[in-house]
C-alpha cells in the first residue's frame, strides 16, 4: 500500500469511523491509485483534476452506479484534503467536483386491480377480519404511515364527517373513502368494543384487546400477501405509495397529495409523479398532428 494511503488509513482510524467506512474509503483510493499509475504512470501526489474526471468517466462507462461514483468522489476529496493539510500537495484536485444526482427509485405500488382484490380478502364477519379490513382500507385511503396508524385513537375518527385527525409531528386532517368509513364502522360497532377493555382508547386492537403493535400490522399484511400470492411485498409503505400514485393518476395535484400525506418536502411528492401513467399524454401523442 502507498505510504500516504497507510497514513490516511491511520488518520481515519483515529477518527473512530466504522471499519466498513474506512475499508470503503481505502478501497476507493486504491482503485484510483491503480488507475492513475496504469493510465498515466503517476503517483497520487501528482494528481490533477483532469485525472479525477477521466477516472469518474471510466467508472461510469463500466456501469458503476451514481451512489458508487458519489462515494468515490467523497473518498478522493477527503484523501486529497488530508494530503493538502500535510502540505504534500498544494491544491485538492477533487475539491470542486460535485457528486452526480442520485437517481431516485420509483416507488413500488399495487395496481388498482390488486387493491380491489386485496380489500376482498378479509372475512368481515369476525373480529380479526373486520379489523383487518378497516386497517387495509384506512392505510390505502388515507396514505398514513404505520406509526400514525397504530397511534390513532377513537377520538381521532369522525365517521359522520368522514375524516381522521392524524396527530404527531405533522398533524393534519385527512378525508376517508366511503369504503374506509364502512369498514371502520363495522369494526367499531360490531366487534371492537366487545373485545377491548374500557381503558384502551386506541382504535386498533390485537386479539387480546390490547393496542396493536407495529409488528402486528406487519403480520397482518404478510398474511394477506401470502393469501393473494402477490409477487411483491405488501407493506404499509406500498399502500402509502399506491395512495399517492393513484390520486395523481386520477388528476390530483402535487400540493394536495403533499398535504394529505404530511410530506414536508415537495421533492418527495414529485418522486411519486414518476410512477403515474397519464392516459391523456398517450392520447395526445397519438392524435395531435405536431408531436
Amino acid at each position: 500500500m502507498d505510504k500516504n494511503i497507510e497514513n490516511y488509513k491511520s488518520y481515519l482510524t483515529s477518527k473512530n469511523l466504522s471499519t466498513n467506512t474506512i475499508n470503503s474509503y481505502i478501497y476507493d483510493i486504491n482503485g484510483f491509485g491503480e488507475y492513475l499509475n496504469e493510465e498515466y504512470g503517476l503517483e497520487l501526489t501528482n494528481t490533477r483534476k483532469a485525472h479525477v474526471l477521466t477516472y469518474l468517466v471510466n467508472l461510469q462507462k463500466n456501469g458503476k452506479s451514481s451512489a458508487t461514483i458519489s462515494r468515490s468522489i467523497s473518498a478522493m476529496k477527503n484523501f486529497f484534503e488530508f494530503l493538502r493539510k500535510d502540505k504534500l500537495i498544494e491544491d485538492n484536485p477533487a475539491g470542486s467536483i460535485h457528486s452526480p444526482k442520485q437517481i431516485k427509485k420509483i416507488p413500488s405500488i399495487l395496481t388498482e386491480d390488486e387493491i380491489n382484490l386485496l380489500m376482498k380478502q378479509p372475512d368481515t364477519t369476525s373480529f380479526k377480519g373486520s379489523r383487518d379490513s378497516a386497517i387495509l382500507e384506512l392505510l390505502y385511503s388515507s396514505g398514513i404511515k404505520v406509526t400514525e396508524l397504530i397511534n390513532l385513537k377513537i377520538k381521532n375518527i369522525n365517521l359522520g364527517v368522514g375524516i381522521i385527525n392524524v396527530e404527531g409531528t405533522k398533524e393534519r386532517i385527512v378525508p376517508l373513502s366511503q369504503y374506509a368509513i364502512n369498514s371502520i364502522g363495522n369494526y367499531l360497532e360490531n366487534f371492537r368494543n366487545k373485545r377491548c377493555k374500557e381503558e384502551n382508547d386506541f382504535l386498533f386492537a390485537n386479539i387480546s384487546g390490547e393496542p396493536i403493535s407495529r409488528q402486528g400490522i406487519w403480520k397482518i399484511l404478510k398474511f394477506y400477501e401470502k393469501k393473494m400470492n402477490l409477487n411483491k411485498e405488501l407493506s404499509p409503505q406500498i399502500l402509502r405509495n399506491s395512495f399517492a400514485v393513484h390520486l395523481l393518476s386520477h388528476g390530483a395535484d402535487l400540493g394536495t397529495v403533499q398535504e394529505l400525506m404530511g410530506l414536508t418536502s415537495f421533492a418527495a411528492t414529485q418522486n411519486y409523479f414518476n410512477s403515474v401513467e397519464f392516459k391523456s399524454i398517450e392520447v395526445f401523442k397519438k392524435t395531435f398532428p405536431r408531436v
